[in-house]
């Protein structure tokens, strides 16, 4: 979010799960202590934000966690807003598998928002809740940085130089903290301890957060509302979108506000009108939109015939099927042709045209000549339903982003040879030749190489699976197409042969894996497992009893790579005495070098 955003200053996350807000004064903030932070605790109580405790105290000098801090920001920002429902379904979908790294006991709801604003990123998750370290004081330093984040202000602040702090302790702020300290102190929302100290490590206190939180929600008025996006003016920068009643109104965009469609960030020329759609503004600023439909209301794809224009309102014709229709302009339609700015009168008779209907009225054409072609697109994804369509990325911005159905006599060819639809795969380059919107001719190209890894995960699905691949150190997924070739140990071999953690051999062709070799998936000799008896991080070593070759010492380095059963990534960390691991890497005399080390169980309850 380009603009700023409350909150990043809120209470304890799991009081206000466990017990309800207390609407007046907490019987333990009366001191002349807190005098400064009396007014934004019981401000921000009444408005929700915060609780108490059950026996009604605040506890304002209690500390505030990383994880607690980021969810309650998260909150604020609008992650549990009914109206935003729909964009956390779209956040889970996005990055559920990011999280599941994480094993958060609670948040996830918060974080895959954060995620999908592009408030917070994976490194901001390995920093501040990975591990342990979500449980940990967050440092006024580091809220400095999230503040910096939800505020948009991260590429202004790292762009200052020549920064002088008007804090006594200035020196003991850290280097990479500097610049978000002084952006969050030019915005207000941070202003010292009183003493003329910033006392940059010191924990959070509730109290504090209080404060902060009043700050950063007394600079926004952020809401969110569901209505149809009727139409974007480029020009004006006017977004219209209509109420319930189906009345239109008018809010006006900026460079800075975000247009989504089904949770990808797109350009307000092509954004998808004509749907349902999340506005959230601060005050009267726009400053998101996200779009929960790629297509509109109703779509007509057809041939053009003509266009006339009575008492002011212009019609177009078309042909669907052989059969003439007319359809009635909007007021402000958008028109594009062959993937510039243009009016109907850029049509010719014969054209193909796609036409975006609101409410029965064009608010969108789309045209182009009976054939194009479409050179140097990237195929990003296949979809095999009732009917087949292939979605593109391509440089020319009018198609990028967009899917096109595929004609059932669709001529392919793929690397100068005559194919199938099948080999057609994500990842390749191809030149598409489009008739009346439809793919006639696809000619793709792909490179193949052969690569050893580590299988990661494996999601067994029709048409095509998937399957993650760790290659030094690299994790990537890839499709697996239901003919491609699997052997094991010789013999033909099914994906239900593998396991997480198995070395293969793949073949690939641009994204897809076309062959997969290994050797046994079975225990072998640089193979074993059995329950932790001991772990010494400072040596990396794991002591574990198995029941053939008793005590075995494990030792692991920075490349072993760790994960659970079910797939998901772990460190050294979370390798606790009582839990049952599999390890897998080579032997060097009486102690086992492991590539990999699987969770196969939780430790046992105390």
């Amino acid at each position: 979010m380009k603009k700023i955003i409350s909150v990043i200053a809120s209470a304890s996350l799991s009081a206000a799960i466990a017990f309800p807000a207390f609407a007046a004064s907490f019987t333990d903030i009366a001191a002349p202590a807190y005098s400064w932070a009396v007014s934004s605790i019981e401000s921000m109580s009444e408005a929700g934000y915060i609780t108490g405790y059950e026996d009604g105290t605040f506890r304002p000098d209690s500390q505030v966690t990383r994880l607690e801090c980021i969810a309650l920001f998260a909150r604020a920002m609008g992650s549990n807003d009914e109206v935003n429902a729909e964009i956390l379904q779209m956040a889970h979908e996005q990055y559920d598998s990011i999280l599941s790294a994480y094993s958060l006991p609670w948040g996830e709801d918060e974080i895959a928002y954060l995620l999908y604003t592009g408030t917070l990123s994976k490194t901001d998750l390995d920093r501040y809740i990975i591990s342990t370290e979500k449980d940990e004081p967050m440092k006024r330093c580091e809220a400095a940085v999230i503040i910096t984040k939800a505020l948009g202000g991260e590429s202004e602040a790292l762009g200052q130089t020549g920064i002088v702090l008007d804090y006594n302790d200035a020196k003991e702020i850290p280097s990479d903290a500097v610049q978000y300290v002084y952006y969050a102190t030019k915005a207000g929302i941070m202003n010292g301890m009183g003493d003329g100290s910033f006392s940059p490590l010191s924990s959070v206190s509730r109290a504090q957060m209080a404060v902060m939180l009043e700050r950063t929600v007394d600079a926004t008025d952020y809401s969110f509302f569901k209505a149809k996006l009727a139409s974007i003016d480029t020009t004006t920068k006017n977004v219209t979108y209509t109420d319930s009643d189906g009345n239109p109104n008018i809010v006006v965009y900026t460079d800075d506000t975000a247009f989504r469609v089904l949770g990808v960030e797109t350009q307000a020329r092509i954004m998808t009108t004509g749907v349902q759609a999340i506005f959230g503004m601060s005050g009267e600023e726009l400053i998101s939109v996200d779009a929960l439909s790629e297509i509109p209301d109703e779509t007509v794809v057809g041939v053009y015939t003509g266009y006339s224009s009575n008492n002011g309102v212009t019609s177009v014709q078309v042909k669907v099927n052989n059969e003439p229709h007319s359809y009635d302009c909007a007021k402000d339609v958008s028109v594009t042709y062959a993937g510039a700015p243009a009016t109907i009168r850029s049509f010719k008779q014969g054209d193909a045209i796609e036409l975006w209907l609101t409410d029965g009225k064009i608010t969108k054409v789309i045209g182009s000549e009976k054939e194009v072609s479409l050179p140097n697109v990237i195929i990003e994804d296949v979809i095999i339903d009732s009917t087949v369509s292939i979605k593109i990325s391509s440089a020319d911005e009018e198609y990028d982003g967009k899917t096109f159905p595929v004609a059932s006599t669709v001529g392919v060819t793929k690397n100068g040879k005559d194919a199938d639809l099948t080999k057609i795969y994500a990842g390749d380059t191809a030149t598409l030749t489009l008739q009346y919107g439809e793919i006639k001719k696809i000619s793709a190209k792909s490179t193949s190489k052969t690569v050893d890894g580590i299988i990661s995960s494996i999601t067994i699905a029709s048409p095509n699976s998937s399957m993650t691949v760790n290659v030094k150190g690299e994790e990537k997924s890839y499709t697996v197409p239901a003919d491609a070739a699997i052997t094991i140990n010789g013999q033909e071999g099914t994906l239900y042969d593998f396991r997480v953690g198995d070395t293969v051999k793949i073949t690939t062709e641009s994204n897809a894996i076309t062959k997969i070799v290994a050797n046994s998936t079975q225990v072998t000799a640089g193979s074993t497992s059995g329950v932790v008896s001991g772990v010494t991080t400072g040596y990396k070593l794991i002591s574990i009893n198995t029941q053939d070759s008793g005590s075995v010492a494990v030792i692991y380095s920075d490349k072993t790579m760790f994960v659970s059963s079910a797939g998901a990534k772990k460190t050294a960390n979370d390798i606790k005495a009582g839990q049952t691991i599999s390890v897998r890497g080579t032997v060097n005399g009486a102690t086992l070098v492991a590539d990999l080390i699987i969770i196969e169980s939780e430790a046992p309850a105390n």
